[in-house]
């Protein structure tokens, strides 16, 4: 008995959750945009099916959530399968897969130079099989970001709307102090960060997820904080919340003053609410993680002013190499006001590209008729 034919267009990812996050941010965002957006319906395959639901919320129609382990057997691919951040397809899928199955690798996002040069390469593999690698970036001979045509509502609706916003986040609204976000890993000088908010010369609101509490508790000497706790610090008022949707996590980046973001997903994310932001890559070996961010930094500072350039590449590159002291937080706090204009330059500037989701079909498109 024959399978029944798939619908099309058809699409499978496959994601290898490695930080918790990241990859399934990542991978959930795109496989959300293509059916949205493209109307592709879409299998993600995810090798922790748990998280991946926590990260789909109500989900969609085109997008179907799938398990996978490195014993599954496929006995179907996709026309186009995709493999995030060179995750790996499984041997049984690969066996399976046509002669006409289109196979892509989405890479790691970085600023650097050489990005442009891997973009859309083939790379004949040893199978006979040829895959391609799609590198996200910051310009037109890249891949280009992740962006979602609601971006623009969500930010209006945060300026128009902000206590209204804030109590859709179950927090009031604190127009008085600076509002700061907090997402980092475990190497960021937290305790330094602490410090300076307690001094803050104007109150701040610390709002911490609940994934980074602990990092934060053990900093200030306390045995937990969980979601829904907060605890005044000095100036600082540290406030925990829960694991929020993707939705809201991009409403809370726009009613912030200051995110500090990492990684991929939500350095992409603080990049479109337009507000001030500090990145803290991914710590690698030799300090190759410091070479992306001066790459960065180069890319975002571009077209900014001398005081936006004098005081932002400072506060970078302190967070990044945990010499963050009360003298960076004053800076901000200094030029708020510039660099805030700056974020939405910058924002404003780089959405003149075309997003990920386009290019990647525009991509495929191609590939197709160029076999033909």
């Amino acid at each position: 008995m024959s399978s029944p034919s798939l619908p099309v267009p058809h699409w499978d990812i496959f994601c290898r959750v490695v930080d918790n996050f990241g990859d399934i941010g990542v991978s959930w965002r795109m496989a959300h945009q293509l059916a949205h957006e493209h109307a592709i319906h879409i299998r993600l395959w995810v090798d922790d099916i748990a998280l991946a639901r926590r990260f789909s919320g109500s989900g969609h129609p085109l997008v179907t959530l799938m398990h996978w382990t490195e014993d599954s057997r496929f006995s179907q691919p996709a026309e186009v399968v995709i493999e995030t951040f060179s995750c790996g397809l499984p041997d049984s899928y690969q066996q399976a897969m046509s002669a006409d199955t289109l196979w892509l690798n989405i890479d790691y996002l970085s600023a650097e130079a050489w990005v442009q040069g891997f973009h859309g390469r083939p790379s004949p593999q040893a199978n006979g099989r040829i895959r391609y690698f799609f590198y996200p970036g910051f310009n037109p001979q890249t891949g280009g970001l992740l962006r979602e045509q609601f971006l623009p509502a969500l930010a209006l609706q945060a300026a128009q709307s902000p206590a209204a916003a804030w109590q859709q986040l179950a927090l009031p609204a604190m127009p008085q102090a600076i509002n700061v976000s907090l997402f980092c890993y475990a190497h960021a000088p937290v305790k330094a960060l602490l410090t300076s908010l307690a001094d803050s010369p104007q109150a701040v609101r610390l709002i911490v997820p609940e994934s980074v509490a602990p990092l934060v508790a053990q900093t200030l000497g306390e045995k937990t904080l969980e979601a829904g706790q907060s605890l005044q610090h000095q100036q600082c008022t540290i406030v925990v919340i829960p694991f929020l949707s993707q939705s809201d996590y991009d409403l809370l980046l726009s009613l912030c003053d200051l995110n500090f973001v990492r990684g991929e997903d939500s350095w992409i994310r603080a990049i479109w609410a337009a507000k001030p932001m500090v990145w803290l890559p991914y710590q690698q070996s030799e300090n190759t993680h410091l070479e992306k961010l001066a790459a960065f930094v180069q890319h975002y500072l571009a077209s900014a002013n001398d005081e936006v350039n004098a005081a932002l590449q400072p506060l970078m590159q302190a967070w990044a190499t945990g010499e963050w002291s009360a003298e960076h937080w004053h800076t901000f706090i200094t030029h708020r006001d510039s660099i805030s204009q700056h974020a939405r330059h910058y924002a404003d500037q780089l959405s003149e590209q075309p997003d990920l989701t386009t290019n990647l079909v525009i991509f495929i498109e191609k590939l197709r008729a160029n076999r033909v």
